[in-house]
């Protein structure tokens, strides 16, 4: 079957949102407006790939966000100039996807949205380009991204059917589980929504209790811009657990298509030890009681290498969840450029190292 490809920058937002509903993988990952606020904050493109079969209906998605630089990271001087000049740290993002709308020609599809990838890709010279499958989508053979030149690594999830009473929910989860969260209602904490943009202040505070850093500045930028443009429609929530009105915990969730994806997840130094599971329990049962279908706790390491990854794989997997393999994907452009970034990275991380006082 002959597909045609359009790649645009600006797309009918209604006609791509409607393709996305009437697949059950989609999330907000993929929807038209997810990466305006990293426009916004970082000047990133969002791009959209569009397949389209013979009779011009839409047969496969692919949106995600060029950034040409590392706006996570901070730099020196010369690192700054030259990620600037090379765009040394340039990359095409995207995560859950691409939807595949027609999976009787699965392989036709996604060729044409790798050769869509390889061309913006080259348009832009970017240095990389990382993506994730769809969690909720039966998942592509390794094979379809290794063949295009993308290295593969698995990675894991855990989903909560909501499509069930609250009560059976409950009962399902093990009994530490039901214990923890039973302490929490008799120590008084309280269930809330995030209602006002001065709130998302008490959450920047629990996030980065110690961070002043210009990290810290961008992405409370970040969250500004998607407290504006995604919260008030609907497709963001942010969940909080408070004693006497003290900020314990807090979630933020992306809503899309009946399913929600944990985003973050900040905790307060000086913390309830049961605010934890308290919140994800009412985060989930009011996920259920407003009709949304499935619930994903977000990504973890299937081999963790750290008693802080370890301990958030266990956690995640104590709600009723149905464990979710899936990929993540890397295909490298300029490795010349790709070097050149690691090595600005390695300076810095050694630089700090030797900046540090020692005390006896």
């Amino acid at each position: 079957m002959q597909f045609q490809t359009e790649i645009s920058y600006d797309i009918d937002k209604s006609l791509w949102d409607d393709a996305l509903l009437l697949n059950p993988a989609s999330t907000a990952f993929q929807f038209s407006d997810f990466y305006l606020p990293h426009q916004l904050t970082w000047q990133s493109k969002p791009v959209f790939i569009t397949i389209l079969n013979p009779t011009g209906k839409i047969a496969g998605q692919l949106s995600g966000v060029i950034h040409l630089t590392n706006h996570w990271r901070e730099s020196n001087t010369a690192s700054r100039f030259f990620n600037s000049r090379f765009n040394l740290d340039s990359m095409l993002r995207w995560e859950h996807g691409p939807i595949i709308h027609d999976p009787d020609h699965t392989s036709e599809i996604l060729d044409n949205i790798f050769s869509a990838i390889d061309k913006i890709a080259y348009q832009h010279d970017l240095t990389l380009a990382y993506g994730t499958s769809a969690p909720q989508a039966e998942q592509f053979p390794a094979n379809y991204f290794q063949k295009n030149g993308y290295t593969v690594r698995p990675w894991i999830t855990y989903i909560t059917d909501l499509q069930r009473n609250t009560d059976e929910i409950f009962q399902d989860l093990n009994k530490k589980t039901r214990y923890d969260i039973h302490k929490g209602e008799k120590s008084n904490l309280e269930f809330e929504i995030l209602s006002d943009k001065e709130s998302l202040n008490a959450y920047f505070e629990i996030k980065f209790a110690k961070n002043t850093t210009q990290k810290f500045n961008r992405y409370k930028e970040l969250h500004e811009h998607l407290w504006d443009k995604l919260f008030h429609k609907g497709y963001e929530k942010i969940f909080l657990a408070k004693d006497n009105g003290k900020l314990q915990a807090a979630i933020i969730n992306f809503l899309f298509n009946g399913n929600i994806w944990q985003s973050e997840v900040a905790n307060s130094t000086i913390q309830n030890r049961y605010s934890g599971s308290f919140l994800t329990w009412n985060t989930i049962r009011w996920s259920a009681e407003n009709n949304f279908k499935t619930y994903d706790l977000g990504g973890a390491n299937p081999f963790p290498v750290s008693e802080k990854e370890k301990g958030i794989s266990l956690f995640k997997s104590k709600w009723v969840s149905k464990k979710v393999e899936y990929f993540l994907f890397t295909k490298v452009y300029n490795t010349t450029k790709l070097n050149l970034s690691n090595i600005f990275r390695f300076r810095q991380a050694y630089n700090k190292i030797k900046s540090v006082k020692y005390s006896e």
